[in-house]
């Protein structure tokens, strides 16, 4: 009976141990850098349940007493964004403030019809896992690659 319930323990043990977290956790990766006259500084809030991410929510900032060159960096960026207007969990915003221009973006995959994004853009697959979600172990890579530093809150 003692030997049943010892393993029994283990197993729940085990059993509880290797479930995946259900409570939603969050990371923060960020980069500054200065390029040709240009403040340009990156944050990238990151949060995940597990392995796969849920949302990521990026404030992305230059700048520069270029206001032309702002102006030009606020219309790329809108038409790169543009391509995602018809996805509800797609959400970007550009503004330029005095000579900064931000540009943020609020991205929920855990709603998200991913194969919707994929459409658009088909680069998404390289952050995927064998579930179609976004994988926390890639997307802090590409960040990570970037220059940014990550770290879990």
């Amino acid at each position: 009976m003692k030997k049943g319930l010892v393993l029994l323990g283990m197993l729940l043990l085990l059993v509880t141990g290797c479930t995946t977290s259900t409570k939603e956790q969050k990371m923060v990766c960020t980069r500054t850098t200065n390029m040709n006259g240009m403040e340009m500084s990156f944050n990238y809030e990151v949060y995940y349940k597990g392995s796969d991410v849920t949302k990521v929510k990026t404030t992305e900032q230059i700048t520069t007493d270029q206001i032309d060159t702002l102006n030009q960096y606020k219309d790329q960026v809108e038409s790169l964004y543009s391509n995602f207007d018809n996805i509800k969990q797609y959400k970007y915003d550009v503004s330029i403030d005095g000579n900064t221009l931000t540009s943020t973006t609020d991205i929920n995959y855990e709603t998200m019809d991913i194969n919707e994004l994929i459409k658009i853009d088909s680069s998404i697959e390289q952050l995927l896992n064998d579930n179609k979600k976004v994988d926390f172990d890639k997307i802090t890579q590409v960040y990570e690659q970037t220059g940014a530093t990550c770290k879990t809150e």
